[in-house]
Order: structure tokens, then C-alpha cells, then sequence
């Protein structure tokens, strides 16, 4: 009897365990499917934005060669300058980080940055000369393909012809979906095509892109295996077995940018990280880990608060907290090095840790690696209390404003005092240069509003 009842409970607790499974496993099954169905609809809402900005893009371009009144240009080029800008956002929030596409990124960056030049100069009085319009026209040229691509791709996708979670699984830290669908099929595509102007075909090619320069010496040159040990050591949590190298960029720095090895390295769970390591110095430049997060239980205030401790771990104990965003379950923080009271903007560090646990999920310190440099940095003409009399009447100041080095427009550092104020209910900085009270940029806390879905 005793052996029957043993065999009994015996069953009895296979069954309670299978059963246990089927509910984790089914569990797990409407995790994925709402993970898959919150990105989709992330992705098709971002590449709607895209479109949005594509056709103000193409109109505002198709304007521009129309018209002979320099106000009316130097209008359409600040817009330009505006809608190319939030088409490099929507393009990184999309899936297609892992995909090459230096075309693309060369057509609206140049974009950007031309239009705030020639913008730049309508507004100082100078005019537009024949080589300003032979390059807007090849802009121009650009801007017409890639709205038209984008209309015919928006087209399969509206139609259902075409759907995006293949590319959610296949861009998926787990990577269960094939490499190639339509969606990264049709991108690569254009890609290829865009119209490149004459002279730059290969400069744009793959294996001429490079990294910057680093401002400073990063450090003697290191092996791989001194790259993977630093991993560990920044990465402070037990890994399923080493680091692998995937590849290094630039060994010998003959390109003369900032030469790197890549890592993986998978966590206990399995799930994948990758590793950026410069070849000199050994220094951990960013990290990635794209884990889904499903639940917010810890506060910005304690996460901003953890990292700025693993900042100090990592070699940066005296930072200032710039910003925080939220981000799928992730806090995306901005920290900038401080250097004598001065918070060194261009020198930023970017870190991401999950809401859940305080996980570290994101590292990024390429703006770090390569602009520091020993600086010498100038006595500020204007106090605290004259750079907030010079912001706006209808902004309240919030908080006692702090010294910044932050980038104009046109990449040059300026030393200002970062005001921060209230208009209304909401949440800016301004950035009062230091020596002559000219306001040098605005932030709104809020970000800027997005386009129409």
C-alpha cells in the first residue's frame, strides 16, 4: 500500500508539474505575442512619422528651386533643417541599426547640415551662389527617390501585403525570424539606389566609413584578450561562458578614426549582448542589450541614483545628471562630465537601465572616447543672476542655473549657463552663452511634438 500511495503522490506531483509548465509555457507564448504586437505597432507608427517627413521633405526642396525671394528661402531651408533632423530620429527608431546604410544616413545628414548652412548664410545677407544651388539640386534629386520609395513601401504595408513582425523577430535579441524580409529587402534596396552625387560613389562605399579621431591619446594598444577581460570587468555580473570577438574595425589605424574590437557575451539567462572595445586603452566605448522589459518598478530618481554609481565604478565619479527619458520599460539617462563646475555637454555619456531591476541595458560613451580633451576653458563674463535676465520674460526660473559647455549648431564649443525655467507647464532649458547673453539653444523637457500618425 505504502509503495501504491508513494507511486501515487509521485504522479501526483508529475502531473501538478506538467501542468505548471503548460501554464508558464503558455505564459510565456502571450509574452512574445504581445511583445511582437507593442513593436509592430511601434515600428509602423515611427515609419509613418518617416513618410510624414519624407513628403515635407520633398515639397519643401521642390519649393526651394522655385523660388528667387531670399526670406522665402531662408524659410524653407529652417524647415528643411527641422524635418531632416526628425527624419535621422524616426530612421534610428526603427529597426534597421544593424543594417549598412551610409547612403541613407549621408543624405539626410548633408541634408541637415547644408540646409543649416546656407540657412546660416541668407541670414547674415549674403546670397545663395551657383555651387549652394548645383548641391541643393543634387539634394534635391535624393529627397525625390526617397519619398518615392518610401510611398511604395508604405503602400505594401497599408495594403497588408507586407507586415513588419518578420522584421520585429528577425531584428529581436533572439533573432527568430529570418535575417532577410521584405521590409530590410526594400531599405537595402534603396539604399543601393539612391542617387549618390558625382564624386562621392566611393567615398559613401561600406569600407570607407569611419569612426572620428579621438581628441587624446586613449592608451597603449591592447590584445583581444585584455578587451574581453575589461568587458567583465565593466559588465559586473557572471556571463554564460567568454566573450566572443566578432570583429575588430581599423587594427592598424590606417583609416586614423577610433579602432575598435566587437564583442559578444551572453548572459546567464542567454540572452545576447554586444561590445564595442577600443584597440587602444581597452576602454568599453558602448554596450547593448536589448532585453524586453515589462514592468516599471523602480523610480527614475533611484535608477538616475544607481547610475551615476556605476559611473563612478567605470572611472567617471564627478558627472551631472543632464536628462531622462523613459523608453519601453528602459530610463535613458544623459550624464556630463564635470570639469572645474563646468558640465561638459559635448563630452556626454548615455546610460539605460531596465525599470524592472535596475539592469544595465544600454552604455554609450563614443561622444566621450572621442572629444575629451584638456580644455581650457574661459571665465564666464556674465553671473548666474545676469544670464537668467537675459532669457525670456514669460520663463520662470526653476532651479539656480549651472555652467555648461555645450556645441552650437555649427560644432563650435561654447561655455554657457544652463537656465532652467517654466513656461506655463512646461519644462525648458536655455543655454545663455557666458560671455555675451545671446541664447545659443532651447530644450524643452517635454521633447519637441511629434508629426500626425
Amino acid at each position: 500500500m505504502r509503495s501504491q500511495r508513494g507511486q501515487a503522490w509521485a504522479y501526483l506531483m508529475l502531473g501538478v508539474a506538467l501542468v505548471g509548465a503548460m501554464g508558464f509555457g503558455a505564459y510565456q507564448t502571450r509574452l512574445k505575442n504581445q511583445y511582437l504586437r507593442d513593436a509592430e505597432n511601434k515600428y509602423m507608427a515611427a515609419f509613418h512619422k518617416l513618410k510624414w517627413t519624407s513628403e515635407n521633405i520633398e515639397e519643401r526642396t521642390a519649393k526651394l528651386m522655385a523660388t528667387n525671394d531670399p526670406r522665402l528661402q531662408e524659410s524653407l531651408l529652417a524647415d528643411l533643417r527641422v524635418f531632416s533632423a526628425q527624419a535621422v530620429e524616426h530612421m534610428s527608431t526603427l529597426p534597421f541599426t544593424t543594417m549598412n546604410t551610409p547612403r541613407i544616413a549621408n543624405f539626410l545628414n548633408t541634408l541637415r547640415d547644408q540646409s543649416d548652412e546656407k540657412h546660416h548664410k541668407l541670414n547674415t545677407g549674403q546670397a545663395l551662389d551657383e555651387a549652394d544651388w548645383a548641391q541643393l539640386m543634387e539634394l534635391r534629386k535624393q529627397a525625390v527617390f526617397f519619398e518615392e520609395e518610401l510611398s511604395n513601401l508604405l503602400g505594401l504595408i497599408g495594403n497588408n501585403m507586407i507586415r513588419w513582425q518578420p522584421t520585429v523577430q528577425a531584428t529581436s535579441p533572439a533573432q527568430t525570424g529570418q535575417a532577410a524580409t521584405p521590409i530590410t529587402k526594400s531599405v537595402l534596396a534603396l539604399e543601393q539606389s539612391i542617387p549618390v552625387p558625382p564624386g562621392e560613389e566611393n567615398a559613401l562605399a561600406p569600407e570607407k566609413a569611419h569612426l572620428p579621431r579621438p581628441q587624446t591619446d586613449l592608451g597603449s594598444r591592447v590584445d583581444a584578450a585584455a578587451a574581453a577581460e575589461a568587458i567583465k570587468r565593466f559588465i559586473d555580473m557572471p556571463l554564460k561562458g567568454e566573450p566572443v570577438q566578432t570583429g575588430v574595425y581599423d587594427p592598424e589605424d590606417k583609416l586614423q578614426g577610433l579602432s575598435l574590437y566587437y564583442f559578444d557575451a551572453t548572459k546567464q539567462n542567454g540572452l545576447p549582448m554586444n561590445f564595442g572595445v577600443s584597440v587602444h586603452g581597452g576602454h568599453v566605448i558602448y554596450m547593448v542589450d536589448g532585453r524586453l522589459v515589462a514592468e516599471k518598478k523602480l523610480k527614475p530618481d533611484e535608477l538616475i541614483q544607481k547610475a551615476m554609481q556605476m559611473l563612478a565604478r567605470w572611472g567617471f565619479p564627478n558627472v551631472a545628471h543632464v536628462s531622462a527619458a523613459e523608453n519601453d520599460g528602459t530610463l535613458v539617462m544623459e550624464f556630463a562630465p564635470v570639469v572645474d563646475g563646468v558640465a561638459i555637454h559635448t563630452d556626454m555619456i548615455r546610460v539605460s537601465l531596465a525599470m524592472d531591476n535596475g539592469e544595465l541595458v544600454g552604455y554609450d560613451a563614443r561622444s566621450y572616447w572621442v572629444n575629451h580633451h584638456d580644455r581650457q576653458l574661459p571665465a564666464p563674463r556674465l553671473s548666474a543672476d545676469e544670464a537668467a535676465a537675459h532669457t525670456s520674460p514669460r520663463l520662470t526660473v526653476t532651479a539656480e542655473p549651472r555652467l555648461a559647455l555645450i556645441a552650437d549648431r555649427r560644432g563650435q564649443e561654447r561655455l554657457v549657463w544652463e537656465v532652467p525655467g517654466r513656461v506655463e507647464d512646461q519644462q525648458f532649458r536655455v543655454f545663455v552663452d557666458a560671455q555675451d547673453g545671446t541664447e545659443v539653444d532651447l530644450i524643452r523637457q517635454a521633447g519637441d511634438p511629434a508629426p500626425p500618425q
